[in-house]
């Protein structure tokens, strides 16, 4: 390429108009957070590093696109995420809320019997990007016995499933340091304002968790 064919393109790259910002984009502008049109090495990596620890399989089956981090009571991150090779569209919005302190597995899935949300231990087997709201995952009836059989019953008060059905998060999980929740098939990828609500309902959940369980169980 001559001299002039550089310049020439770099005087259309100048003049080209901006990409307008996306929804998510808009939000972290007005939040004073930080938004990535893809990924960053504090937000999905921090997360990645700690799940790819764990063991959990599937991890470069992931797409991650559009995160947001920042603080709101407690340091966040959000990113939606595909799956790679999935048999039916899969992205979602995976919200996370990270605690203090690492904690044994615990989730709040639908009970088989009538679909209310309900305390499991059982939960490690299944990655933390997999929806949990929606139905309960086959995988949790072979899984393991908890490590921590009391914790789960300890943690998850009436309180606890009192904000969990009103602000719609049956499918929440505690994975080490992280709260977290991801919307079911039917939602997809969140808007911003379900963006917004999904933290401040984490945020609840994390005051609301009885901090003598938390203490005694940290690690």
């Amino acid at each position: 390429m001559s001299a002039r064919e550089i310049v020439a393109a770099l005087l259309a790259a100048l003049m080209r108009p901006p990409r307008p910002l996306t929804p998510r984009a808009l939000l972290a502008t007005d939040r004073g957070w930080r938004y990535a049109r893809s990924t960053t090495e504090a937000g999905f990596g921090a997360l990645a590093g700690r799940w790819r620890a764990a063991r959990f399989r599937g991890l470069d089956d992931l797409d991650p696109s559009d995160e947001l981090t920042g603080t709101l009571g407690l340091p966040f991150t959000v990113f939606d995420v595909a799956v790679l090779g999935a048999p039916a569209p899969s992205r979602r919005t995976v919200c996370v809320v990270h605690l203090p302190t690492a904690l044994p597995p615990v989730a709040v899935v639908p009970d088989p019997d009538n679909g209310e949300p309900a305390a499991e231990g059982r939960v490690g087997p299944v990655p933390p990007w997999a929806p949990l709201g929606f139905q309960r995952p086959p995988e949790l009836d072979g899984a393991p016995p908890a490590s921590h059989p009391a914790f789960a019953e300890e943690l998850v008060t009436g309180e606890v499933l009192d904000l969990t059905r009103r602000h719609g998060l049956t499918g929440w999980r505690i994975a080490g340091p992280d709260l977290l929740w991801v919307s079911p098939p039917p939602d997809g990828p969140l808007s911003p304002d379900r963006v917004v609500e999904v933290l401040d309902a984490l945020l609840a959940l994390a005051r609301a968790l009885p901090s003598a369980v938390v203490a005694r169980y940290a690690g």
